[in-house]
């Protein structure tokens, strides 16, 4: 019983941060400038992901 509710409290908090993880990026797309700038900025913070990879 204990194993049921930790999962149903784990996937309880997962859904939460995922509900309010898109309430923030809806309201980052309604400001037009705010917008603008994370476009900007994807390719930068995209480049990081590739920083650990060894080169093939």
């Amino acid at each position: 019983m204990v194993k049921v509710l930790e999962k149903a409290v784990e996937e309880y908090r997962r859904a939460q941060f995922l509900r309010k993880a898109n309430a923030a990026f809806a309201r980052l797309r309604k400001d037009r400038k705010a917008w603008k700038e994370e476009r900007r900025e994807r390719p930068t913070w995209d480049a990081t992901l590739r920083d650990a990879l060894e080169k093939e």
